[in-house]
């Protein structure tokens, strides 16, 4: 599937600010499934961005802005070629809960398997999981069903969290957005020994009553590692196994490592800010 992502964020603010720096992960990866075609930026005051690889392979933009200026406007367009990350007729069963013990030696594993900004590996978390897993044995079947408990018991609500909310209070409250979902079903994988990793990105609706929950927004949701086959993505906000319609922009331990824009300046606090994003098929 190609797909073409418009993403905009815009602050404006009462007085002028300056000495404003930003990050930026906007731009789509590369990888086993899917292909970044082009990606363009575009800041309002003119800039020119510069790039790097962070330690989780993301591709960051950053830029500064000392002069003053009231608005700021940032614009990434992107145009992707997914492919399904999981055969979904035959999905990857038969790797025991017993060999999760093995995972700590990985290194690819080691960081999704602790503690985290968001994520705290506690014991009433590690009951709430076990509770869950109930008689499972399974890796995946066990994330599978971290997935569904998510999305059957938790109220999806806007207005409830923001983007500092712990997983803790997540799964206290059971309400939030997608970021709020896969921080608490980060927390739960990982406090039974299953490594699981934020990813921050979006998917494409192409039901025609846009059914599908955090469509034209930024999305977020979780990829576990099952032993001998890899990552596989699994959506709590929409109880889905991450298809050709989701698009990664990058992954790391939780929000804190991959959040979209991030930034600090001098001046007051913005009095307008606002996301527009828009995920299509380039065949609609």
């Amino acid at each position: 599937m190609r797909l073409y992502i418009f993403h905009r964020t815009t602050y404006s603010y009462p007085s002028a600010v300056t000495q404003s720096y930003n990050e930026l992960r906007l731009h789509p990866l590369s990888n086993d499934w899917q292909k970044c075609i082009s990606t363009t930026l575009s800041i309002l005051p003119i800039c020119r961005p510069q790039s790097y690889l962070d330690l989780n392979g993301n591709i960051v933009h950053f830029f500064e802005l000392p002069e003053a200026h009231h608005r700021l406007l940032i614009e990434a367009r992107s145009i992707v070629e997914t492919i399904s990350q999981v055969d979904f007729q035959n999905f990857p069963y038969g790797v025991n809960l017993s060999k999760l013990s093995k995972m700590e030696g990985i290194p690819e594993c080691r960081d999704y398997l602790q503690t985290s900004t968001y994520v705290e590996i506690n014991p009433e978390v590690w009951r709430m999981a076990v509770d869950i897993q109930d008689s499972s044995k399974d890796v995946f079947q066990t994330a599978y069903q971290v997935m569904e408990f998510i999305y059957q018991n938790f109220e999806y609500c806007k207005s409830t969290t923001t983007v500092d909310t712990h997983a803790n209070e997540v799964l206290k409250i059971r309400r939030g957005v997608c970021q709020d979902f896969a921080h608490a079903a980060l927390a739960l994988c990982r406090c039974i020994g299953i490594p699981a990793r934020y990813v921050s990105g979006y998917f494409y609706d192409s039901s025609r009553d846009q059914r599908m929950r955090g469509a034209e927004a930024s999305h977020a949701w979780i990829e576990v590692m099952v032993g001998g086959h890899g990552w596989f993505g699994l959506d709590p906000t929409n109880n889905r196994v991450v298809d050709d319609t989701y698009v990664i922009l990058g992954t790391g331990r939780d929000y804190r490592d991959v959040a979209p824009v991030t930034g600090s300046y001098y001046g007051p606090s913005p009095d307008g800010f606002e996301v527009t994003v828009r995920v299509k098929s380039t065949d609609d």
